[in-house]
């Protein structure tokens, strides 16, 4: 056992509220018994690879550039849009310098000759940001998928001790707990590391499908927990790391009724990149064709949050009226669109700034994705999407404490470094040293709301400013009074999911 060492376990797609005593006992056990920060959140998009990347680098998006699981990258990928969940898309970026513009925590282990390890069961390109130069530095990486993102060696390894990769499936179980063997039985015996991660893609996948509280997503919750309690067999026996954190990247809320965003928007077909946050690239992005497309969306029932990006000519200009400058939220990197828009969701105005104001039966919004309708959607600002589990047990963290103070993504990769004696500058997340064995003062927080409205569409973020300058979202919506509405609240009844 490496003094500092970390282990890094992701339940992908757990927003907090799930993360309940009757749906995972060995998990609630485990937040009550270390620290656990209670206020986590994702980035925004809350989407996984731009969630993975933010964690790995301690960064924003507007910093280390992943800024969509889908973007208009033409340097990379000039014929279509650039897919994060591939990972030729990713080598193609990287191997012209623009993919990640911070270093990761992978690089940053390397440069001090120390070993990451991921374990993954996620999509080949979330697989791979998690330690995007691996095969570079000769870190161990085994995905589900295979090579190249399965680094040598380490399918022959896993397949002699442990047998072939299961089939997946929702709840994605089997795959999870083989996963958790090969991080077990062989990359540690094997490898030793001094980070490792290991990363479940449930309830996240299971969701997608069936829905955040359908019969097969608690399953998948309950499968998940069981393979962490065998986990935490292990690594109460000392064969492990030092330190223990469990995370997740994002929530989820219900997806209610589908959209075609290109069809809303025919005239920039070529120039959309649909998603829950949805980034238009117009071929004009002078200020005056920005404030008239922010007004053309803000006449859209559809329409959520309107966010545009600086004028990089401009800078100081300010966002278009009745939209929010990207940079309030963390991202707007140069290959940001110029305006972005979510979609609707529910819950809205007033509701939101009740802290506890989330339920997963009732948090819903439109979508564009490629999911049933009713089953679980993210990226955007709803509090459900952003709301997410960290916690932490082991020498370096203080025992039954519960953090208040506000945090996200970004802090994390700093925190670990901090714990393995380790340099975090050049990470714009901040040591989360409040919860630590040794604690310093929490940061004093003050909350704030911003609005801006344009016609009837009004829109809001609820966000915490930290002292020392770090501004974390809490939530953000949208409202206007038309006939979405109604639909956009239905009875639950029309949620049941069999």
């Amino acid at each position: 056992m490496k003094p500092g060492s970390c282990l890094i376990v992701t339940f992908d797609g757990l927003r907090r509220d799930r993360a309940t005593a009757a749906l995972m006992p060995e998990l609630a056990a485990f937040m009550a018994e270390g620290t656990d920060f209670v206020n986590s959140r994702s980035v925004f998009p809350s989407e996984t690879r731009v969630a993975i990347t933010s964690t790995v680098t301690g960064c924003t998006p507007r910093e280390h550039g992943l800024v969509a699981n889908q973007f208009s990258h033409p340097r990379a990928v000039a014929d279509r849009l650039f897919q994060t969940a591939r990972h030729e898309d990713l080598q193609a970026a990287d191997h012209i310098g623009a993919l990640a513009d911070r270093i990761s925590l992978g690089e940053r282990l390397a440069a001090q000759d120390r070993c990451m390890a991921v374990v993954a069961t996620s999509s080949p390109g979330a697989s791979w940001m998690l330690n995007h130069q691996a095969r570079r530095l000769g870190h161990p990486v085994y995905s589900m998928y295979g090579a190249p993102v399965t680094t040598q060696d380490m399918s022959a390894a896993a397949a002699e001790r442990i047998g072939p990769v299961p089939e997946g499936g929702t709840p994605n179980s089997a795959r999870i707990a083989h996963a958790a063997r090969v991080l077990t039985e062989v990359i540690y015996p094997d490898h030793d590391p001094d980070l490792a991660v290991l990363w479940m893609n449930d309830p996240d996948l299971t969701a997608h499908h069936h829905g955040i509280t359908a019969p097969q997503t608690s399953a998948a919750q309950a499968a998940c927990d069981e393979t962490f309690g065998r986990l935490l067999e292990w690594w109460r026996r000392g064969d492990g790391p030092e330190n223990l954190i469990v995370m997740s990247d994002h929530g989820q809320i219900t997806g209610l009724r589908h959209v075609d965003v290109a069809a809303l928007l025919p005239e920039f077909r070529g120039h959309i990149a649909p998603g829950a946050f949805t980034g238009l690239y117009p071929e004009d992005a002078s200020p005056a064709a920005v404030a008239r497309l922010v007004s053309q969306l803000s006449e859209l029932p559809e329409c959520g949050l309107i966010l545009t990006r600086p004028d990089p000519n401009d800078p100081a200009a300010g966002p278009a009226e009745g939209s929010f400058d990207m940079g309030l939220l963390g991202t707007g990197h140069a290959r940001s669109p110029a305006v972005g828009f979510t979609l609707r969701a529910t819950v809205s105005g007033e509701d939101m700034i009740d802290a506890d104001d989330t339920d997963p039966d009732r948090d819903g919004a439109l979508f564009c994705a490629g999911i049933p309708q009713l089953g679980g959607i993210h990226g955007g600002l709803h509090r459900g999407e952003l709301s997410t589990v960290l916690a932490a047990r082991g020498p370096a963290f203080g025992q039954r404490r519960r953090v208040e103070t506000p945090c996200w993504l970004p802090d994390i990769a700093p925190t670990v470094l901090r714990i393995m004696g380790l340099d975090p500058a050049g990470c714009s997340g901040r040591v989360l040293a409040e919860g630590l064995s040794r604690p310093a003062a929490a940061p004093r927080v003050t909350p704030r709301r911003i609005d801006a409205q344009l016609g009837e569409h009004r829109q809001s973020l609820r966000q915490w400013v930290l002292e020392g300058g770090a501004v974390i979202t809490d939530c953000g919506w949208s409202t206007r009074p038309d006939e979405i509405a109604a639909e956009m609240n239905p009875p639950l009844s029309r949620r049941a999911k069999t």
